[in-house]
């Protein structure tokens, strides 16, 4: 197929023709040439001389089910201007970026930002280094991160940890910690570390309209979080959820039960002690329980807490859903004192410090009934970032972490919508 307008049409990039196509070990090659004739010097703009051609190959997007290779035929040029320091060139598009084509880094870019395919699994398919591909990526996501409109109407701002990278024989666990736009639930960036100057940095990096937006933020029982926030954002409410709280709460009935299991029984939990084998019924809500789940519950209490440490743990538990269930902010303030008249009267440990610690952070547990908002879209986010992470089989480079992250998770991407292929009408089968 020489110089076809067919041809040309399906190349589908202005300024080229296709001058012949051929296939070889299922492989398609194209032949193509600019068709420009005039060209300036890139320096002082004098009109150039041609000198002669170079042949430059260029991966495309694949054609039905064949991978596409370019093979420009490229003009070289010698500017004739005596005092222009440039002597020769050759010619430049920009439907070609280094080795791809546009469209193909295009792609390699939506399909690992949008669609979280791993970069090894794009270059393979494309047929590219994936120092190539990843090329492609940071050229035409970091603009898109780097949009500083992705951070403006933020009103709702969650703040949470997460691991980046486990723990080695040369190195610590390392965490980082993501901003997440509750209201959208919208990724907003991701830092290195999990401490106040951390969170500080990133918020004191924030335009002034963008910091008077956030009017609350949800954290987990972390000082560090708050201490940061705070320095940044005085006049925020920062809000624990009962999320958190009662996960605390279930902790220290854990903690309970496993001291109980070693002072009755002499060592850790079997699969046929009482305690140990109802212990997922203990941090389940108690209205959630069947009848039989009930009765199993306190037969296993009766057997093996003695002193009724497990039992006390586990009402603190429900005492602490209850405030959280309350429908105004004064009715909180009387449950959450039942809490604490409960947690002294028990003197169990484990509810004593989770006592110490609800009294620590209560300005922010109330703040729920008055904010109304949890940490769940920051959590859903770990869960994607958790599924990036196995697809890419972790990652060493915070930069191309971050990176990946965000074109999943931070960014709006404008897809065209394509219309759905119906098959035929039942009555215009004959």
């Amino acid at each position: 197929m020489e110089h076809s307008e067919d041809a040309h049409a399906l190349l589908n990039m202005e300024g080229f023709v296709v001058l012949a196509t051929s296939e070889e070990d299922g492989e398609c090659f194209v032949l193509v040439e600019t068709t420009r004739d005039v060209v300036g010097c890139p320096t002082c703009g004098v009109i150039a001389t041609g000198h002669g051609r170079s042949v430059v190959q260029v991966r495309d997007l694949p054609a039905g089910g064949r991978p596409v290779r370019l093979v420009w035929k490229k003009r070289r040029f010698i500017c004739r201007e005596s005092d222009c320091p440039k002597r020769s060139f050759t010619e430049q598009s920009d439907r070609v970026e280094q080795s791809l084509t546009r469209r193909a880094a295009l792609e390699i870019c939506t399909r690992v930002g949008r669609d979280a395919h791993s970069v090894a699994s794009v270059a393979r398919d494309l047929g590219v280094s994936w120092r190539c591909a990843m090329d492609a990526v940071r050229r035409h996501g970091t603009p898109l991160v780097d949009d500083e409109e992705r951070l403006v109407g933020v009103s709702a701002l969650g703040v949470d940890e997460h691991k980046m990278l486990a723990a080695s024989r040369t190195r610590n666990t390392l965490y980082a910690t993501s901003f997440v736009d509750l209201d959208r639930g919208r990724l907003l960036d991701v830092v290195p570390g999990r401490n106040a100057d951390d969170v500080a940095f990133w918020l004191f990096g924030a335009s002034e309209e963008e910091k008077a937006s956030v009017s609350v933020v949800a954290i987990d029982p972390h000082r560090g979080y708050a201490n940061g926030l705070l320095r940044a954002l005085p006049d925020v409410l920062v809000t624990i959820d009962h999320f958190h709280a009662i996960k605390l709460a279930n902790e220290a009935i854990n903690d309970a039960r496993r001291r109980v299991q070693n002072a009755t029984l002499g060592h850790r939990g079997h699969r046929d002690d009482p305690l140990y084998a109802t212990r997922r019924l203990m941090t389940r809500a108690w209205e959630r329980l069947s009848d039989h789940q009930r009765e199993r519950l306190v037969v296993a209490l009766g057997r093996g807490d003695p002193d009724g440490d497990v039992g006390a743990a586990i009402l603190g538990k429900e005492l602490l859903r209850e405030m959280y269930a309350s429908e105004s902010l004064a009715e909180a303030r009387d449950r959450l004192e039942t809490f604490y008249a409960h947690a002294k009267w028990a003197e169990v440990p484990e509810l004593t410090r989770l006592a110490k610690t609800v009294r620590a952070w209560e300005a922010e547990i109330l703040n729920f009934h008055v904010t109304g908002i949890s940490t769940g879209p920051v959590e859903a986010q770990n869960l994607v970032t958790e599924k990036l992470r196995r697809i890419g089989h972790g990652f060493r480079n915070f930069a191309n972490y971050r990176l990946r992250l965000l074109l999943h998770s931070g960014v709006e991407w404008d897809t065209r919508p394509t219309a759905r292929i119906r098959g035929r009408h039942p009555r215009l089968v004959a």
